[in-house]
């Protein structure tokens, strides 16, 4: 009698819904509160602006030795390790108005440093969950599970905001530190007592470890168990056009994210010219719609390939089709006196982002199992690059013509270089599995490594 397949993976995408949620929230608290803190401390916009911009930097930065970590020790340690410590500089910021610091200069160095550590403990956040998607999900399933907790940093964004802003203006801006943070240390600890990799997992049956290495996850020839790294294997797969175009495209989708992320509001206010009250309603339509977008993405690439189209032609068509549809952003240039149709038109574009938001997808149907946090790093890179360069190069556009034109044709044309990228340079979607030369390489390099004593 054949026993049938536990559902122990979708307990795991439950838990990762869950801490995409948390990153996301954390991640908002800072904006939410920014006004309020700018006023207690008297900072300028350029203080204001570094301080947001703090945590982009050091989160960049930290995305190859993340990676490599998260190839040498695993998911379950290193990241729920990092749910702990970024909840932890999380709290502490609550703490910059305390009387400890005497100066508003102590304060403000406090918050600098603790938006720094977020930043660099938040990193293995997405690198991990694609290389669990990868590790307990086959490959059919794949996509609606990233995209399901990739909806999640929507929900944040549409629902956790408003929920921070009532906590500040009741509370005071440090409390909304204090529960997010107190919120991501307990599911910090949850993870750690909960996670299990599926060879160590208890819950998991024989039946669904077989569907799980049939459909290319742990246990299968094209996923499987070596956590060792080497790089000559790492080099060849960065000098692939296919890894190119994903890092190009990875940037592209970033920036219309990040565009919702920073100046969405300043143009609701200033572009559409709607009070606060009226641009903050304006703004939970676009992130709805980009919630929408990132789970028919998802849906719709797994069904694809389930109905037996190539794994190639399931993954480039939704990406293709919203990237090229994202471009319709810069329609609202034509629509700014009609608040209602720029507003739609936003919607249709941020849906149409997040329906091509398969780049961690596809990063894992393309690079080694045991590769995908090195890679997955340089992929995160590229995507939080534009989280630097975006708002920076929008805000010089806006300063020099003082309107909002140039700057959505800016992102439309950004949005049409990851259509590009995926047209002429992502090739076929499969394992890029290094020639035997590479290999060999990366075998005597291990082996004239010297061990630590």
């Amino acid at each position: 009698m054949n026993a049938k397949p536990t559902r122990t993976r979708f307990s795991v995408l439950t838990l990762l819904f869950i801490v995409t949620a948390i990153n996301y929230m954390d991640r908002a608290n800072l904006s939410v509160a920014g006004s309020h803190i700018q006023g207690e401390f008297a900072l300028s916009a350029t203080q204001l602006g570094l301080l947001f911009s703090m945590f982009t930097w050091f989160y960049a930065m930290s995305q190859i030795p993340v990676g490599y970590l998260l190839d040498r020790i695993g998911s379950r340690w290193l990241y729920g390790s990092a749910i702990v410590l970024w909840s932890v500089f999380t709290l502490l910021m609550g703490l910059a108005s305390h009387h400890f610091f005497t100066t508003v200069t102590a304060s403000f160095m406090m918050l600098l440093a603790c938006r720094a550590l977020v930043g660099i403990a938040e990193a293995p956040s997405f690198p991990s969950n694609t290389k669990i998607i990868a590790t307990w999900f086959p490959d059919h399933e794949r996509a609606r599970a990233t995209a399901t907790y990739s909806s999640a940093q929507y929900i944040g964004l549409a629902l956790l905001t408003p929920a921070l802003s009532f906590i500040v203006s009741r509370w005071g801006w440090e409390m909304s530190f204090y529960i997010s943070g107190l919120v991501g240390i307990v599911f910090g600890i949850y993870w750690l007592i909960a996670y299990r990799d599926p060879q160590h997992s208890k819950r998991v049956n024989q039946a669904e470890l077989t569907l799980i290495r049939q459909g290319g996850g742990y246990g299968s020839a094209s996923q499987g168990t070596d956590n060792r790294v080497d790089w000559p294997s790492v080099r060849y797969i960065l000098r692939q056009r296919t890894t190119w175009g994903l890092f190009i495209a990875q940037f592209a989708a970033s920036s219309t994210l990040y565009f919702f992320l920073t100046w969405f509001i300043v143009y609701l206010e200033k572009g559409l010219h709607l009070s606060i009250d009226k641009a903050g309603i304006g703004a939970m339509f676009p992130y709805l719609m980009a919630m929408a977008g990132v789970l028919c993405g998802g849906t719709l690439s797994d069904l694809l390939l389930k109905r037996g189209r190539s794994r190639t032609f399931a993954r480039k068509l939704p990406v293709m089709t919203g990237m090229l549809l994202t471009c319709s952003i810069a329609l609202v240039n034509f629509f700014q006196e009609s608040p209602a149709i720029a507003i739609a038109i936003l919607s249709v574009a941020f849906f149409a982002n997040a329906f091509s938001n398969l780049g961690w997808v596809v990063c894992s149907d393309v690079i080694p199992r045991h590769l995908i946090g090195t890679i997955g790093g340089f992929l995160n890179i590229f995507g939080n690059l534009s989280g630097i360069a975006s708002p920076i190069i929008i805000g010089v556009i806006l300063q020099r013509t003082q309107n909002f034109q140039y700057a959505m044709w800016y992102i439309a044309a950004v949005a049409l270089a990851g259509f590009l990228a995926y047209l002429f340079l992502v090739g076929k979607i499969e394992v890029m599995t290094p020639p035997e030369g590479e290999q060999e390489a990366g075998k005597k390099e291990k082996f004239n490594t010297p061990s630590n004593a």
